[in-house]
């Protein structure tokens, strides 16, 4: 729920529970004031026909009943109370109170009962709640709206700064530019924002030029290394120098490899391939397939794919490694005279080979540095690209084994 909904989703629950409230204190109170009007009113009106009887003058006030009696009269107490009486003329029971006390007059005991109409308080009630309700209504839902629109006004800027915090990166050129605002409140969390983009922006040039001219510095010396070592093997063999060299050719190009690897995946992290296009997803695989076809022939290796027309929006030398990395991996991995699959179709490509079970944890699959078996000359991030590729394109990739290893990119 979003935070201007939710706002007004809470002012709106609240003035439902506060008009409630005043509401229902409000029915108590006007019924409080009414009934104590009416009991005066009675008692005004008892001792009224009081006076008439002390000036022996004849009662003609309606609703009036006088009882003449004994001394016993003056024990009872007064009474004000509600009762039901039937109206015959328009057949319905109607709702009466009555006041009833008892006076001595000129030496003569009397019970004056005195009664008067009301609406009935279910008909109070009633009245009570439609104009309440109708009230209650107009002020909820112009509060609310007027809230929301107020609000709105107010968390514009703040909305807008989100979108560019969304859409900002450090690798652009441009500076982060937010929306000002008079919010106290705002104003600090823009100083907040500017300042930890900058820092950020700062960081990562300095990341980006380290990595580069790391990766240049170690190339450089790499070259030379297998330079020399090509130059040393020219020279007259020897078996323990043969089996030397051989071990460091081996290592140079491993690290040649490593650290090309890092250089990618660092490049990789910070979204650093725009050349994006649509890329044939089907004949990038075929291409690599048949590159690497004399090798799994001579591993006696059975490929057999279902490949379908596939095209994705990406840089072509990002397609062109994830492809490569999956299928040297199952090259790697697979058993002499095994079989691997290769599918793919609009929703998903999958390749699977055969092979014993992961003898490590399966969440290290995907980790830099990895080693499948002990005899892998692999550099270890080969896996590890493939997952990076996959979470800047937003794909998600899963692995599960099911006598074979399978693994799975699902471009939705």
């Amino acid at each position: 729920m979003r935070l201007l909904s939710k706002i007004s989703y809470y002012h709106f629950w609240l003035s439902v529970f506060v008009l409630g409230i005043t509401g229902f204190m409000l029915f108590l109170f006007l019924r409080h004031e009414i009934s104590r009007e009416i009991e005066e009113q009675l008692e005004l009106q008892t001792d009224m026909v009081a006076e008439e009887i002390h000036m022996n003058r004849p009662v003609s006030f309606p609703l009036v009943q006088v009882t003449k009696g004994d001394a016993s009269l003056m024990v009872l107490p007064k009474a004000f109370k509600d009762t039901l009486i039937y109206d015959r003329l328009q057949k319905v029971t109607e709702g009466y109170y009555y006041f009833a006390e008892s006076k001595k007059i000129n030496n003569n005991y009397y019970r004056i009962k005195v009664m008067t109409t009301y609406i009935g308080w279910d008909n109070y009630s009633r009245t009570i709640v439609y104009i309440f309700l109708s009230i209650a209504g107009m002020l909820i839902l112009l509060g609310t709206l007027v809230n929301y629109f107020i609000s709105r006004r107010i968390w514009e800027p703040f909305l807008i700064n989100l979108k560019r915090m969304k859409g900002y990166s450090v690798s652009s050129r441009e500076e982060l530019q937010l929306t000002r605002t008079d919010v106290t409140e705002f104003q600090e969390m823009n100083a907040v924002l500017t300042d930890l983009a900058a820092r950020g922006k700062r960081e990562y040039t300095a990341l980006k030029e380290f990595t580069e001219n790391a990766s240049h510095e170690i190339q450089t010396p790499l070259s030379i290394l297998q330079t020399r070592l090509e130059s040393i093997s020219q020279l007259e063999p020897n078996e323990n120098l043969s089996r030397l060299l051989t071990d460091a050719k081996q290592a140079v190009t491993r690290l040649s490899k490593v650290n090309k690897g890092l250089l990618l995946l660092a490049k990789l992290e910070n979204n650093a391939f725009s050349d994006k296009q649509w890329v044939s997803l089907d004949e990038v695989l075929k291409r690599n397939f048949e590159l690497m076809e004399d090798l799994f022939e001579h591993r006696s290796l059975n490929v057999v794919h279902h490949i379908e027309t596939k095209k994705i929006y990406i840089s072509s030398f990002l397609m062109e490694v994830l492809v490569s990395n999956l299928l040297s991996n199952a090259l790697s991995y697979s058993p002499s005279g095994s079989i691997i699959s290769i599918s793919l179709n609009d929703e998903y490509l999958e390749i699977s080979n055969d092979g014993q079970p992961l003898s490590f944890d399966q969440s290290k699959l995907f980790t830099r540095f990895g080693k499948g078996s002990p005899g892998y000359q692999g550099n270890g991030l080969g896996l590890s690209i493939v997952r990076q590729i996959c979470i800047s394109h937003h794909w998600t990739i899963g692995y599960r084994y099911e006598n074979m290893h399978i693994f799975r990119i699902a471009f939705q």
